[in-house]
């Protein structure tokens, strides 16, 4: 029997339900315009990505062509992230100089997608690939596989030979995905989302020493993880930002903060302070970043701002609310972010940022690294120690937890297997990789002839081997040359059959292959030689990075600097120690990168004055010319007793290198716009160092001692056993012939 209460209640509550709606209504429709367009900006915010394949390292045209031609891409995604709308843009062109059948097959995680015959002489072979995502996700990669088929024999049976029916893989191929960035909760999946190009945002171009340590630290993490950082200040009054594209909401194009940025100049210089707090409303990257050294002077220079811009709403009392209300979901600018030394996912302008204090980049670096990544499962972390595990206790990386699949697959004349190896995860502790091994395992097929499984380091041939093919675990083990370093190292496995019998008594057909996940990379210790190659395992221990104090007044660019070089010559950001010298040479203690600072005691081969270089030869220069100012030079340099390297500057604003390289061959190079534009070995190239990479002749005499010694030793001890032995018959034999 129903109570009292809900007798009298129970008839009230449609009313009162109709009244808060007629209320909401009314609320609604009295809002101010600019009240509108902030709680609609306060709404959701998807955030587009896109991967191409030349992002993650494979810049040439993969071509594909012979009987039966695989290949498989592994492009990245978070693997505990709802993606919406993800799809593969697959980019290439074909090329068909002769007749028969021949067809394509895309699959995406195995399955197939997209099958066509191709029948023109040439053509494009583009498609766009729908990636299902309601699929739950075990790996943080999307399988992208291309199968190339031709028959352009007379019977089905006839020997395979080289075609010109080719298929072209553009590097261009690219994953495309959204997500909300109210789902994204982790730190780990906020740093797999980040764009390839993401923005490192400081505080100014002028920065404290700590800032400037964070910065570059997290810009060298950025750019191992195969993302291209830029560096940009916070913008202040009188900087130019391009608008061009940008929509401006109709309830706030009418306060002067906003007009200027509506007026729809492709470059705009801002005014004032409240133009800046403009920027942060409107979600704009000139005002924000993908990842934030959040320093003291970057909070005060936000509130300056955003109150500056609440002055114009002033006059409002529902936008200034709905502007107070904006102001709280700004977490980025939590006070306690700094000293709670902690690592956060927050919100800046609607958009997730990864938040680093600024005295935490060493750490930041050290977490964000694929050994410990994953473990960032929340949305904040206190991270008080973050490095790679000592050498002794972690000298091998397993391929399979970089991306590489454990699945097996059949082939029927060749078959390839890919895996994507950033130098930087087992660059650490003074290692880098010196060692690859594979283990694989094939069928037996039909044909008498054993399959061939070739082994590739950024398609420099490592090792061959003719397998048996019974089923059971086969290995291939092959040194890693420095020359075939790399920042992103792409490992592929090439598995090749005979698919036809002598006398076509076999039909072709696919037999199954397999890399194990066995299979791994082993990192060496390091063996300086005087060449980068033998200083790049000393570098990614604990070096010393020296700059000028002049580059803490004009960061971005300066960092820019500093990130790339500091990849290029494979400087650990969480060990190294930042040097800023006032005046006078730097005086190293450890090894050392010394960029534009002068190194007390050092012999340098290259001289640089304003635009104009020289190289010096042991007896006479080699070198000399001027106007040089879009180049920069490093070499290999000694001082104190200690290796390391010496970047000089040709004339007073030299080009940052666009793309990462790795420093892996010579001793001194010259950098333009686009990397290294030459190298130069000032040893003996003939020599047994620098024919296999820093492994001179003592390396290889060591090498033959460590196990030779033993044997000798054994052979030495058993030789002096029969001389005592034969000298002892000898004895018995004279005694014997005396009685």
């Amino acid at each position: 029997m129903p109570s009292l209460f809900s007798r009298r209640i129970a008839p009230i509550v449609p009313t009162a339900v109709l009244a808060l709606s007629a209320l909401s209504a009314s609320l609604l429709a009295h809002a101010s315009p600019a009240s509108d367009a902030l709680q609609r900006l306060q709404g959701e915010t998807w955030v587009n990505r896109s991967f191409a394949l030349s992002d993650l390292g494979i810049g040439d045209t993969v071509l594909l062509n012979g009987f039966d031609s695989r290949q498989e891409f592994y492009l990245p995604v978070p693997r505990g992230l709802a993606l919406a709308e993800a799809s593969i843009d697959f980019s290439g062109r074909y090329h068909k100089a002769e007749g028969g059948s021949t067809s394509m097959l895309l699959t995406v995680n195995g399955r197939p997608v997209q099958a066509r015959r191709i029948e023109a002489a040439e053509g494009d072979a583009s498609q766009s690939l729908k990636v299902d995502t309601g699929v739950a996700r075990s790996a943080n990669f999307v399988r992208l596989g291309v199968q190339w088929s031709n028959n352009v024999a007379r019977r089905v049976c006839e020997l395979e030979r080289s075609t010109g029916n080719v298929l072209a893989i553009s590097p261009e191929t690219r994953l495309n995905y959204r997500f909300n960035s109210g789902a994204l909760t982790s730190l780990a999946d906020a740093w797999a989302t980040l764009p390839a190009r993401p923005v490192l945002l400081v505080a100014s171009r002028n920065l404290s020493k700590t800032s400037y340590d964070s910065a570059w630290r997290l810009g060298v993490a950025l750019e191992q993880a195969n993302r291209r950082v830029q560096i940009q200040a916070f913008p202040v009054a009188g900087d130019i930002v391009d608008t061009s594209g940008w929509q401006v909401p109709a309830g706030l194009a009418a306060l002067p903060a906003f007009a200027g940025l509506a007026s729809g100049n492709a470059r705009y210089e801002l005014k004032n302070e409240a133009e800046v707090g403009a920027l942060l409303v409107l979600g704009a990257t000139a005002a924000s970043g993908d990842v934030l050294v959040a320093d003291t002077a970057l909070r005060q220079q936000i509130a300056k701002a955003l109150e500056a811009l609440a002055v114009q709403f002033a006059g409002d009392a529902d936008a200034l609310r709905a502007f107070a209300l904006w102001r709280e979901q700004q977490t980025a600018l939590a006070a306690d972010v700094a000293s709670a030394g902690q690592v956060r996912l927050a919100t800046l302008g609607a958009h997730p940022v990864i938040v680093v204090p600024e005295n935490a980049g060493a750490q930041a670096a050290g977490v964000f690294a694929e050994t410990w990544r994953n473990l960032l499962v929340s949305r904040q972390a206190g991270v008080r120690t973050a490095d790679a595990p000592d050498a002794s206790e972690r000298s091998a990386i397993r391929l399979n937890s970089l991306g590489g699949s454990e699945a097996g697959f059949d082939v029927v004349s060749r078959g390839e297997w890919t895996a994507t190896l950033p130098l930087g995860v087992v660059a650490a502790n003074g290692r880098m990789p010196s060692e690859l091994v594979i283990d694989v395992a094939a069928a037996p097929g039909a044909s008498s002839t054993r399959p061939v499984a070739s082994v590739f380091w950024n398609d420099v041939l490592l090792a061959a081997k003719r397998l048996e093919a019974d089923g059971r675990p086969e290995r291939l083990d092959a040194r890693i040359p420095g020359y075939a370093l790399g920042l992103s190292n792409v490992v592929r496995v090439s598995f090749q059959r005979q698919p036809y019998s002598n006398d076509c008594q076999e039909m072709p057909q696919g037999f199954p292959v397999n890399v194990l996940p066995t299979s791994f990379v082993r990192a060496g210790d390091a063996r300086p030689d005087g060449s980068f190659v033998g200083l790049l395992p000393l570098m990614s221990g604990n070096p010393q990075v020296a700059v000028p104090q002049a580059w803490l007044a004009d960061a971005p660019a300066s960092l820019a600097r500093l990130v790339r070089m500091a990849v290029a010559a494979g400087v650990t950001p969480v060990r190294s120690e930042l040097v800023v010298t006032q005046a006078g040479a730097f005086s190293p203690t450890r090894p050392f990168l010394a960029l534009q600072v002068a190194v007390d005691g050092a012999a340098s081969k290259v001289e640089v004055k304003d635009a104009s270089l020289r190289i010096h030869g042991r007896k006479a220069p080699w070198l000399a010319l001027d106007d040089l100012s879009q180049l920069s030079a490093i070499e290999v340099s000694r001082a104190h007793g200690q290796d390391g390297m010496q970047w000089q500057p040709i004339g007073a604003r030299p080009v940052v290198p666009a793309k990462p390289f790795v420093l892996n061959r010579g001793d001194i190079a010259m950098l333009g716009a686009e990397g290294p534009v030459s190298w130069l070995d000032s040893g003996n190239p003939a020599d047994e160092s620098a024919r296999r990479g820093g492994e001179g002749a003592f390396f290889e005499w060591r090498s033959y001692a460590a196990w030779g010694m033993p044997v000798i030793g054994v052979a030495v001890f058993a030789l002096l056993l029969l001389i005592l032995l034969a000298w002892r018959a000898r004895r018995r034999h004279a005694r014997k012939s005396q009685q």
